[in-house]
């Protein structure tokens, strides 16, 4: 009995290896991200109805913010190489820690000044 299961063993184990060496590796679908196409296009809107009432440090956040988004949106969306990428997620993470700057510094003159 333990030499048919060993027979047994080997004759399906070459089978399993044959199967995993054809496949390729799958790469990742990218989502739909519905959620941060309507950030964008909201940050696009308040940027065209705002812009005549906004602050410059209000334009200044908002352009961030939209530079911000967009660079995720591209990453998530395009296939860049290493070098563009890593730029692309410097700029990214640039404008959005430019961008929380300006907010904190509109909340402090809107309410604190």
């Amino acid at each position: 009995m333990a030499r048919q299961s060993k027979k047994i063993a080997k004759k399906i184990q070459p089978k399993k290896k044959a199967e995993t060496e054809n496949k390729q590796p799958v790469k990742e679908k990218v989502g739909k991200d519905y959620l941060l196409i309507i950030v964008l296009a909201l940050t696009i809107v308040f940027l065209l109805v705002g812009w005549q009432n906004f602050t410059a440090l209000n334009r200044g956040l908002y352009l961030a913010l939209l530079v911000s988004l967009s660079s995720t949106y591209a990453r998530r969306h395009y296939n860049f190489t290493e070098v563009q990428d890593l730029w692309l997620e410097r700029a990214g993470l640039a404008a959005m820690i430019l961008a929380i700057i300006l907010f904190a510094l509109v909340v402090y003159n809107q309410y604190f000044a």
